[in-house]
């Protein structure tokens, strides 16, 4: 029965990503997910008690199945031996999950309907801003360690957050960008991690003791 209710929930999390993305927030209706997926509203709100519900778990539920692993291997890390591999796995990762056209489209629906309602806030507390915080929690205790200069951690994190997207976020502007390749994608994280570094004295060296020198790029999406 267990197994039976989990892959239900499975069900309606990923038609209503759909419905979510196709129509937005505002248009989506429980009774488009219920046409599409069968069943009953009864069925959808057995689970989750309103489409605002539904929504943060549809985000929460895209994090775990794309960057949670990245999340936990911060959260698994020895501290004391240092932060410069894990670290730059995690932006890694991160730039994979944010240049993905699921999150593009999601980025793209939250941005629009977030002055009509409070999409944005739920999509933000459901995804980035619980990001942050576990991140935060991170940088906290390497700071303690003596791994990056002692600051704010929650703000530290969310100027990481917002280095790794200084690069991707324009794309969002333009109709169709050319997806990035995976050395491209590298380039960003790396850009974006050389510069925290240099903010928060990580410095990030090569195997053979040099200083990694981050590969430009042409200011197009």
């Amino acid at each position: 029965m267990k197994v039976r209710t989990e892959a239900r929930r499975e069900a309606i999390l990923e038609v209503a990503s759909e419905v979510f993305l196709e129509l937005g927030f505002e248009r989506a209706s429980i009774a488009e997910i219920v046409r599409r997926i069968g069943g009953s509203k009864s069925t959808i709100y057995g689970y989750y008690p309103s489409k605002e519900a539904l929504f943060q778990a549809v985000t929460l539920a895209a994090g775990e199945r794309h960057i949670r692993t990245a999340f936990d291997e911060l959260a698994a890390h020895d501290i004391r031996s240092g932060i410069h591999g894990v670290l730059g796995s995690f932006c890694n990762k991160l730039v994979q999950f944010l240049c993905s056209p699921q999150m593009q489209a999601t980025h793209r629906m939250v941005l629009a309907e977030a002055g009509h309602s409070n999409m944005g806030e739920l999509f933000y507390e459901a995804g980035p801003g619980r990001g942050a915080c576990e991140l935060a929690e991170f940088f906290s205790a390497a700071m303690e360690n003596g791994h990056l200069r002692k600051a704010d951690p929650l703000v530290a994190a969310l100027q990481l957050f917002s280095l790794l997207n200084a690069e991707i976020q324009l794309r969002w502007y333009y109709r169709a960008p050319p997806p990035l390749t995976e050395q491209e994608m590298q380039g960003v994280a790396e850009r974006a991690l050389a510069t925290f570094s240099r903010a928060y004295g990580v410095p990030l060296a090569t195997p053979d003791g040099e200083m990694a020198e981050p590969v430009d790029t042409p200011c197009t999406p």
